[in-house]
């Protein structure tokens, strides 16, 4: 694993290098508003094999994605006015949007378990948030370590990402050493899909704060 200490000088440089090594198909360990999370080019097959390599996980499990843009993601997947609002209140922010998909075929539908569903993020860090809008590309948003059943946490350092991946035969190719991240829950997910709106797990944005915000929707 390489690790490249995140310097904000050279944020430019240093993303231009990860993106091209997501680009060459390679995983990027790298911070976020909540821990660290591992990317790869959501748009490459054989990247997403490799994550899921690396994570251990079978393919009935779905992965989130990091989106360029909300526009990218309105291209993406199906909205409503709860979506729309959520997103205008907690994005960017530590929340999960699950929303149906326009296309139910292609790496997309592989990494939404075929489910006809994806979680999209666009997470309050500018390293997160620059490895996909300077690829152009989602990248995924699944967290930087081992499953929990061979005793796999949530990384907040780079020191914990390499711990985790030690003695791994599949890990990343680089980690983003932004120092140690704050302990946060995971993000907040909420499904908005046929025209309900679900709350499938609180993190920092609490059910209360959701509830608010669609109270008064007519979707």
């Amino acid at each position: 694993m390489i690790i490249i200490d995140y310097k904000k000088r050279y944020h430019k440089q240093i993303i231009e290098a990860a993106v091209k090594a997501l680009k060459a198909g390679k995983a990027v360990a790298y911070p976020t508003d909540t821990s660290y999370g591992l990317a790869v080019d959501a748009t490459n097959i054989k990247a997403i094999n490799n994550l899921y390599q690396i994570k251990e996980r079978g393919f009935n499990k779905p992965v989130h994605i990091i989106v360029p843009s909300l526009a990218y993601a309105k291209k993406i997947t199906i909205w409503n006015k709860a979506a729309a609002e959520l997103a205008k209140k907690f994005l960017p922010g530590p929340l999960t949007l699950v929303l149906e998909l326009k296309v139910k075929s292609g790496k997309l539908e592989t990494l939404s378990a075929n489910t006809g569903t994806i979680g999209i993020r666009i997470p309050d860090n500018n390293v997160a948030r620059d490895l996909s809008k300077k690829s152009g590309r989602p990248i995924t948003a699944t967290s930087a370590n081992p499953p929990n059943h061979v005793g796999g946490d949530d990384s907040y350092s780079a020191e914990d990402i390499v711990k985790q991946f030690k003695n791994k035969e599949f890990r990343p190719d680089i980690i983003i050493n932004a120092g140690r991240l704050p302990k946060r829950k995971p993000s907040t997910m909420v499904r908005v899909f046929d025209d309900v709106v679900k709350i499938l797990r609180e993190g920092p944005i609490s059910e209360k704060q959701i509830l608010k915000v669609i109270a008064n929707i007519q979707i």
